[in-house]
């Protein structure tokens, strides 16, 4: 009887660390604004060409469909800003205040070329802590797959 409750008390603590491990993993993206970005759930439909996948210290938000070209803004404390640029199949680094701005400089990553890039499909500010990933539709569906795996019990 008292391995059967540990062995309880254990799976049900196992299940919230599951759930928030996953929490911390996929935020929605509360930092992230600018009109014309549309996030997958509010599309009507249409699927993006690709996405965007954002991580702010050590935070990984929900995916960004990709639909239009744009520009958002990343706002984090001490006026620490990173605009992004955004068309239906790439993204860069249209601006950002740190110091080097190695970010900006590392240009475009498009579906076309992020196989060419040394950095492949990412961009990455690391003063800031921000990166940038961009994904196929088909790798954003795998990589969602994945964490749901995860996170299954």
């Amino acid at each position: 009887m008292r391995n059967k409750n540990l062995w309880i008390i254990l799976a049900a603590v196992l299940v919230i660390a599951l759930v928030a491990l996953l929490a911390a993993v996929v935020q929605p993206p509360a930092e992230i604004s600018g009109e014309s970005i549309t996030l997958p759930e509010t599309t009507g439909g249409a699927e993006p060409q690709a996405y965007l996948l954002v991580t702010i210290g050590g935070t990984t938000y929900q995916p960004i469909g990709l639909h239009t070209e744009g520009e958002f803004t990343l706002t984090q404390a001490d006026d620490v800003v990173n605009v992004v640029h955004v068309t239906p199949t790439s993204v860069n680094m249209a601006a950002s205040t740190c110091d080097n701005q190695d970010c900006v400089e590392q240009g475009v990553v498009s579906l076309s070329t992020m196989d060419d890039r040394v950095l492949g499909n990412m961009i990455i500010c690391l003063p800031h802590q921000v990166t940038l990933e961009l994904y196929t539709v088909e790798e954003m569906n795998a990589l969602m797959a994945a964490i749901k795996e995860e996170a299954a019990p």
